[in-house]
């Protein structure tokens, strides 16, 4: 019986105290980021002289741990960009079942786990791309085409959705056509 509670108590002491290393976020998963280094306010006008405001986020990291027997032992990084629409846009966030409150948007949301398992997620005005990102379209060393009819989802949590949208590393979503088939473009 000695020796049973020594054995636990190792395994438990091995389990607790060992340290889950999470590998950095490699660099074509940075990409996403570039042109998000503090928050900033975006300006789309439509080809009907409709606008929109999107604020973007600077990225925020966090971290999380799990230490149970039934999940596992591990660390998780996170590394997200959040949006919002400014009051009066065109384009706005669904709003929730309370009848007041609107959904909140990321743009781009990313983990990596100690376990060695981790996503890239991007999101924009309801087009929802993970498992879908090997179908959108590099156009060059610098742009990307996002097709919404090769997402994982589209029309997620928004009044209106999109068709597409292109993404430069530099300066972020540089345009995109809402499902009226109108052309949006950053001013």
């Amino acid at each position: 019986m000695r020796l049973l509670l020594l054995i636990l108590t190792i395994t438990l002491t091995g389990c607790f105290n060992k340290t889950y290393k999470v590998d950095d976020f490699a660099a074509d998963e940075l990409i996403w980021y570039k042109p998000f280094t503090k928050t900033d306010s975006v300006i789309y006008i439509s080809d009907k002289g409709e606008k929109d405001t999107i604020i973007f986020k600077a990225p925020v990291s966090a971290s999380d741990s799990t230490r149970d027997f039934e999940q596992g032992f591990s660390n998780t990084n996170y590394l997200t960009v959040r949006y919002e629409f400014s009051k009066g846009s065109y384009h706005q966030s669904a709003i929730m079942g309370d009848g007041k409150t609107r959904y909140e948007h990321w743009f781009v949301n990313s983990y990596k786990c100690s376990a060695g398992y981790g996503s890239v997620e991007i999101t924009f005005i309801g087009t929802f791309f993970s498992d879908s990102l090997k179908n959108i379209q590099k156009v060059n060393d610098s742009t990307y085409f996002f097709n919404s009819d090769r997402a994982d989802y589209s029309g997620v949590n928004v009044e209106k959705g999109i068709k597409n949208f292109t993404f430069d590393t530099k300066l972020g979503v540089t345009e995109f056509i809402d499902d009226r088939d109108i052309k949006w473009t950053r001013k």
